[in-house]
C-alpha cells in the first residue's frame, strides 16, 4: 500500500484541497491481488492498487468519451511469426501504474484513501490532476498520452491496428511495438535498437523491463533459436479453466467434439426439468473461456465453440 501511495504522490496524481461547497466527491477503495509473476524473471508477489469508485461518475459532467483501443490478438500472432521468420529479438515491457500517466481534463474530487486519513486535515479531499484506476476515462487518456509520445519519437501507427507501432530503420529492417493496455511487446533485428527504445520510454514513463518475452495475455512463449521456431501455449490458463468448471479430472480425447454428437435447441420440457441444475452452471462464462483460448492458441476449437455458442440463451444440461 505504501508503494502504491508513493507512486501516486510521486506522479502528482492529486492536490489536497479543502472540499468545495456543493461539489460531489467520489469514493475510493483498495484492491489486493496476488500476481503470478513471470517464470524465471519475476517472483509471485502481493500487490495493492488504489482504485477510484468510477461508477459514481456522471456522463457529460465527470467524463465524455471512454473508448480506448487494445491490440488485436491476431496482430500479436503476426508479430510472433515475423520474429520467428526474420530471427528478430523479442522483448517485453510493462508500464508501472499506466493509468496514472493520463492527463485529466475534468474536475473530479476524491475522498482520502482508507488508512491514510492522518495525512489529511478535517474537510480535505483530493482534487485529481491525473487519471486513476477506476475512472471511466482512464484507459482513453492513457492511450492518447502513449500514442502522442510514440508519434513524437518517430514511430508510425498501423492503419489496420491502433495499438501497433512501426518504425523503419536505415538498414531496411523495422522496429515493432504492440501494446495491450500496459503490456508491450517490442521486436527488432538489433538488440541495441530495442535498448534505445526502452531508454526513451523510461524517460517518459515508469517502465518495468521484463527481458525476453515469456508470457503475454495468458500465452506462454517458448522459443528455439537454433530450429527457428516459436511456440505458443496456454496450458496454465486452460488448466485453470478446467479446474474452475470441475472437469480437471476428465479423460483426454483426440478430437474436441465427436462427429457423432448432435446438439439441438432445448424443448420447453427440457428447460423446466433442468432449470434448477442450470442455475449453478455459468454456461456463457464457460463458452467465453474456451473462446479466448480459441482466439489465441487453439484454432482447432473453432468448430465446437461455434456449436456451443448457439445455445447461449437457453442452455440445458445436455449442452
Amino acid at each position: 500500500m505504501d508503494e502504491e501511495m508513493d507512486s501516486l504522490l510521486k506522479n502528482h496524481t492529486w492536490t489536497v484541497v479543502k472540499k468545495p461547497v456543493g461539489e460531489r466527491v467520489i469514493g475510493c477503495k483498495w484492491i489486493f491481488k496476488r500476481k503470478p509473476g513471470t517464470p524465471g524473471i519475476e517472483q509471485p508477489r502481493f500487490k495493492a492498487r488504489l482504485v477510484s469508485k468510477g461508477y459514481a461518475q456522471r456522463e457529460g459532467i465527470d467524463y465524455t468519451d471512454i473508448f480506448s483501443p487494445v491490440v488485436k490478438h491476431v496482430s500479436i500472432r503476426i508479430l510472433l511469426a515475423i520474429v520467428a521468420e526474420e530471427n528478430y529479438e523479442l522483448e517485453q515491457l510493462d508500464v508501472k501504474t499506466a493509468f496514472l500517466h493520463g492527463d485529466l481534463e475534468e474536475k473530479i474530487f476524491m475522498e482520502a484513501p482508507e488508512g491514510y486519513e492522518s495525512q489529511f486535515k478535517q474537510g480535505e479531499v483530493c482534487l485529481l490532476n491525473k487519471t486513476m484506476y477506476g475512472l471511466k476515462q482512464s484507459p482513453r487518456r492513457w492511450n492518447q498520452k502513449f500514442d502522442s509520445y510514440m508519434l513524437e519519437i518517430g514511430f508510425e501507427r498501423s492503419p489496420r491496428n491502433k495499438c501497433a507501432y512501426i518504425k523503419s530503420l536505415e538498414d531496411g529492417s523495422k522496429v515493432y511495438l504492440l501494446i495491450y493496455v500496459d503490456d508491450m511487446l517490442v521486436a527488432a533485428r538489433d538488440m541495441q535498437v530495442i535498448s534505445e527504445l526502452k531508454q526513451k520510454l523510461s524517460e517518459k514513463f515508469e517502465m518495468k523491463d521484463l527481458g525476453a518475452a515469456k508470457r503475454i495475455l495468458g500465452m506462454e512463449i517458448s522459443r528455439d533459436r537454433v530450429k527457428g521456431t516459436l511456440t505458443l501455449s496456454q496450458e496454465d490458463y486452460l488448466s485453470k479453466v478446467l479446474e474452475t468448471y470441475n472437469v480437471d479430472q476428465c479423460k483426454f480425447v483426440v478430437t474436441p467434439l465427436g462427429a457423432h454428437l448432435k446438439m439441438h435447441a432445448a424443448t420447453e420440457q427440457q428447460l423446466l426439468s433442468d432449470e434448477e441444475y442450470m442455475k449453478s452452471v455459468p454456461y456463457s462464462n464457460a463458452v467465453g473461456s474456451i473462446m479466448y483460448s480459441m482466439i489465441d492458441t487453439r484454432p482447432d476449437l473453432a468448430y465446437c465453440v461455434g456449436i456451443i455458442s448457439r445455445f447461449m440463451s437457453k442452455p440445458v444440461k445436455e449442452h
